[in-house]
Order: C-alpha cells, then structure tokens, then sequence
C-alpha cells in the first residue's frame, strides 16, 4: 500500500505541478492587464506602507548586530535568558521581533546560527515567537484608517506581543529540552564591527533585505488582486499579503475590522512565511514549530485583543464606513438641507396619495 501510494506521489505530483505552470504562464500572458494592476498596487503599498514602516529599523537592528551598541543597549533585559531558555545572544532578537516587523526575527537568527552562536534547534523554538506584527504598521497601516484611533492600534499591539512572549513559552515547554548543542563558530563569524563601519554595513544589508520583501509583496499583490473575481476574494486576500488585506478593511462595519485586521496582521499572510522561509535558507531552521503553533498566536491575540477593546470602551463604528474624516456634527451645507427637505416632502406627498388611492378603491 505504502509502496503504491509512493508511486502514485511520484507520477502524479510531477503532472500537478507542470499542469500548475502551464496555468501560471498561461494567465500571466492572457490576463497581462490584471497582472500589471498587481503589480502597480503592490509597487504602491511598499512605497506606502512596507517600506516606511520597516525599513530604518532594518536598519536599525542590523546596526545593533553588528556592533557592540546592542550589548550595551540589552543588558538590563538578561533576566529573559532564564525565562526562554536561551543563550545572551538570543535576548536581543526577542526584543526588536517585538517592535521591528516581521523578518526582522528571521534575519537574526539566521545570523546567529550562521555564526555558530545558536543551535538550529534554539532557533527553531524562538522563531515561534519572533515573527511579529511592527507597532507603527498596526497604528498607521490598521488602527488609524480603519477606526480612527491610536488607541485601538496599541490595544492590538499590545496583545499580540502577550500572545507572542505566551507561544514562546509554550514553545519551551514543549521543545526545550532538546538537546542543543552550540556549533563551532564559522566563517562568517565575525567580530563586531567599528560604529560606522557597522552603520555601513547595516544600511546595506537592509537595503539588501528590503528588496526581497519587496518582490514578495509584488509577487503577492498579483495573487490577491487576481482573486477579486471570487466569491469573498478580497477578505481571503489577507491571508495571503497583509497589507493588501489591510488595505481593503476601510469601509466594513467595525467589529469586523477588528476581527481580519487582528487575524490578518497576527497570521502574517503566506508573503510574510515565504519572506521568513527565503531568509532561513542554508541555516537548517525548518519552520515546522512555527506553523504548528501560529495558530496559537492567531487565537490569543483574537481574543484578548475583543476583550480588552469591549473593557476599556474604545469606540468602534457600527456600519460600514470610509477612510475619509466625517464632517462634524452641524456642518451640513445648505444644500445638502435643502435636499433632505425635498426628499421629505417628496415621502410625504407620495404617502398622501397612496392613501387617497386606498379610500377611492374602497
């Protein structure tokens, strides 16, 4: 049985997969239009919002890699060695996944394993909590056009790092005692660099990772875009890309604003687990952990994040409404009230006939 269900496997995978090509190709070439509407929305949320919202503190992050200004700056915050069951190195990459967006985790520990200086194992447990949401996409990018609150976007931030830093520790409960031996340091283990040296060489490899994100996002952008055609497409667009799913949020009702924006940016989309999986290659991070336990993540964030919206009495529109800012109470126009008037009358007099009509059929 096992032996023929592997030669099934063999021959029939191969014809799904070119069969899946030929169908790329073949919309990619008849449906160049849609294809190029992608690409152009994709090229204007990375210059919108992917980009301002992660690339400085790339940038950022790298520079404390590379120098010892992160040694100084997380040495207060070693007491989460302990918790997590991790070496000092580790410490600094739970920190800035918290705040920095999310392959910012990623590259760090592909750094570190690459360095000798965390096992494959270790990583593999930390990236479960290391790949997360950036405050400013989720005030700027969510909270703000969708509900017109600060508020809202730090209640979401703030459950979602608790959601975070509660996955991590189960992660440990759950795999930390693997046995993790640290490697020999490698090649690439180098010392840290002089500040401007390492302010190079940080800008450079955040440019560098910024455009992989970039190309993601174009490549997913085209995806969600050529998904409007189905039934839904644009709520299960976010599951894919993020900030096209974000983006289409403005306008539904407010409960469920809160709902997909809370899933969407917890989840991360596939273009956030394809960007993660790019820069763990040649490390031997595999992301089994990670997905086993995302959906973990997905539910604490969900429900903390409705209650403490439903406590706090933060304000959420109850219909459908649009990015623009709604015009103050008194504000109408005189037109608009000489137009309201002339509905009325038109209701009224169309009420009054309809009940003459009733007294002469009688």
């Amino acid at each position: 049985m096992n032996r023929g269900m592997r030669w099934v496997c063999l021959r029939v995978r191969p014809i799904l997969l070119g069969s899946s090509a030929l169908f790329a190709g073949a919309a990619i070439l008849l449906r160049g239009g849609e294809v190029a509407e992608g690409i152009r929305e994709g090229i204007s949320l990375c210059l919108t919002s992917v980009i301002p919202s992660l690339f400085l503190f790339m940038v950022f992050a790298d520079f404390l890699a590379l120098t010892d200004a992160g040694t100084i700056l997380f040495r207060p915050f070693g007491f989460l060695k302990g918790v997590f069951g991790v070496p000092g190195d580790a410490v600094p990459v739970i920190l800035l996944s918290l705040i920095g967006g999310y392959p910012v985790g990623a590259r760090m520990l592909a750094r570190l394993v690459k360095q000798g200086r965390l096992t494959s194992q270790t990583a593999e447990r930390l990236l479960c909590c290391c790949v997360n949401c950036s405050p400013a996409f989720l005030i700027v990018g969510v909270a703000l056009p969708c509900f017109g609150s600060v508020e809202i976007g730090a209640v979401m931030y703030g459950c979602q790092i608790a959601a975070a830093l509660l996955t991590g520790l189960l992660a440990r409960i759950l795999w930390g005692r693997e046995k993790a031996h640290l490697s020999l340091p490698s090649e690439d283990d180098e010392p840290h660099m002089g500040l401007l040296q390492g302010f190079v060489a940080a800008v450079a490899e955040a440019g560098k990772g910024m455009f992989v994100i970039c190309c993601f996002v174009l490549v997913f952008s085209v995806v969600s875009h050529a998904m409007a055609f189905l039934p839904g497409g644009s709520i299960w667009a976010g599951l894919l890309e993020v900030t096209v799913g974000c983006a289409h949020l403005p306008g539904m009702p407010g409960m469920e604003m809160l709902i997909l924006g809370t899933v969407y940016t917890s989840f991360g989309g596939l273009c956030v687990w394809m960007q993660t999986a790019c820069f763990l290659r040649g490390t031997g991070i595999r992301m089994r952990k990670f997905a086993f336990l995302r959906g973990v993540t997905v539910v604490i964030s969900l429900l903390s994040t409705a209650f403490f919206v439903n406590k706090l009495e933060l304000p959420l529109p109850v219909f459908a409404t649009s990015s623009a800012a709604a015009p103050a109470a008194g504000a109408a126009t005189m037109g608009a009230s000489g137009l309201l008037i002339e509905l009325c009358l038109m209701l009224l007099i169309c009420r009054i006939s309809s009940q003459k009509d009733s007294k002469s059929e009688k």
